[in-house]
């Protein structure tokens, strides 16, 4: 897959997550709209403590995917948000994050 259609499928992923949460009351966007069509830090911006990296890729690379999610979070709350293979819904994917992030989002609540 070319980088240019891979970044398509990226930014069609993080748009879907984006509608979820606005269906939930989050005001949010990625990251590329909040900016100009720049993509920088999280993908998805937006009024909660959650730092958001979206991710939709047929091999899963978790540790890299935390790796990336906890250095764009600088010190808030990283979250790795992941397409389920045959799930279009995002409601139906995965959020993954360590204890330690579940933790502090538990006491921060």
């Amino acid at each position: 897959m070319s980088g240019s259609t891979s970044r398509r499928k990226g930014n069609r992923a993080e748009v879907e997550v984006v509608r979820l949460l606005r269906e939930h009351g989050y005001d949010v966007e990625t990251s590329r709209a909040a900016r100009g069509g720049y993509q920088s830090g999280a993908d998805i911006v937006g009024d909660f403590p959650l730092v958001i990296e979206v991710k939709n890729q047929a091999r899963v690379d978790l540790p890299g995917w935390w790796t990336q999610a906890q250095y764009q979070a600088n010190g808030g709350l990283p979250v790795v948000i992941h397409k389920r293979v045959g799930k279009s819904d995002p409601a139906e994917w995965w959020a993954t994050m360590d204890v330690a992030t579940l933790l502090r989002l538990l006491r921060e609540s």
